[in-house]
């Protein structure tokens, strides 16, 4: 008896494990989408004050252009990550789970552990 209770018990821990990571990865691709709603609305503002004034300062602009796109990188990545894949923050080379070396294998920098 308590073998088919442990049997039902891990199938619905396996079920609820699915579950979260979905709802986690539905959540990381609504943050990513709207942050790159949002680089787009940053760039059509920097053209507007450009139009209006081409010797403006756009660095707080572009510094949150950029802020932006990290946040998206690790997002990215944290996505990676939920489905079992690392990838090399230095060349983009993407690995299983499986790869367990703590450098790429393609240029050799270090791979971050998550």
């Amino acid at each position: 008896m308590a073998g088919i209770f442990d049997k039902i018990s891990g199938a619905s821990k396996g079920v609820s494990d699915m579950s979260k990571n979905a709802s986690d990865t539905n959540n990381l691709k609504k943050k990513i989408a709207y942050e790159q709603e949002r680089i787009l609305e940053v760039m059509q503002d920097i053209g507007k004050h450009y139009y209006a004034d081409p010797k403006g300062d756009y660095t707080s602009l572009c510094a949150d252009i950029d802020d932006r796109k990290r946040r998206i990188n690790s997002m990215r990545n944290e996505l990676q990550s939920i489905k079992g894949v690392r990838i090399c923050t230095k060349c983009g080379t993407k690995f299983d789970e499986k790869y367990t070396f703590e450098f790429c294998g393609k240029c050799g920098s270090k791979l971050i552990v998550e």
